[in-house]
């Protein structure tokens, strides 16, 4: 079975602030070097990703928390939160041109939420060794929600992320996603105006030898880019409370 939370986790109101030091969690991004050093930043902590959370008396997060779940899928899955969480601007973003290099486009860094997920094969692919893209806007979709959850006020104690929603989500795809492999999703609230929010995301990978120019990447000490394969903005709301 994939990561599972056991009955010690913390109640849903706490998922979003309380740091977890759970090994199941942990221990699958320790063991890779560019995961152990984003865990390693001082800027960030790791936190329960409460869509990973089953709540079979609803059937909520059923795809993320099942589905997506399995060894053939995503087998681990963890999150992590900036400390220190500025309020978002309420000037609206330009959104990046669809033919625009990831490198002429604005970055969500500093990410509010950074998601770490080990992708296996073959439940997600589509192509050989490279996730379906459905998948991979899932991912990025599913980032944006943590995103907008930790600036959004929850709509009651026992539901941290409330009833918001994707309104509007623009994917572009850069590259193959490849699998099975560790995929970084970072995530950032670029724009808030009451209940409405923009959010801007980014899938990167490790540049493969294969990726690189020809005759990078010969020596030992040829050094792992990161490299945006997938770039997203989208358009979230909040809905109002139920009186």
């Amino acid at each position: 079975m994939a990561d599972d939370h056991p009955p010690s986790a913390p109640p849903p109101n706490a998922f979003m602030s309380e740091p977890t030091s759970d090994p199941a969690l942990l221990d699958p991004f320790r063991a890779i070097p560019w995961s152990n050093s984003l865990l390693n930043s001082p800027d960030y902590y790791p936190i329960r990703t409460w869509s990973r959370h089953p709540k079979p008396h609803t059937g909520e997060d059923g795809f993320f928390a099942g589905t997506l779940a399995t060894p053939s899928t995503i087998p681990h899955c963890l999150t992590l939160r900036r400390r220190t969480l500025p309020s978002p601007p309420a000037q609206l973003p330009v959104w990046p041109s669809p033919t625009a290099a990831p490198s002429a486009d604005p970055s969500p860094n500093p990410a509010d939420i950074i998601l770490l997920l080990d992708l296996a094969t073959p439940g997600v692919s589509g192509h050989p060794s490279t996730a379906h893209g459905g998948i991979v806007a899932t991912l990025l979709d599913e980032a944006m929600s943590l995103a907008v959850a930790v600036h959004a006020p929850a709509a009651a104690a026992d539901h941290p992320r409330g009833p918001i929603y994707t309104a509007q989500l623009d994917v572009r795809y850069k590259r193959p996603l490849r699998v099975p492999a560790l995929v970084v999703v970072r995530a950032k609230v670029v724009a808030r105006v009451g209940r409405k929010y923009w959010v801007r995301a980014q899938a990167l990978q490790e540049e493969t030898k294969d990726d690189s120019p020809r005759g990078s990447g010969a020596h030992l000490e040829w050094a792992k880019k990161k490299v945006v394969v997938t770039d997203a903005m989208a358009f979230w709301v909040q809905a109002a409370p139920s009186l």
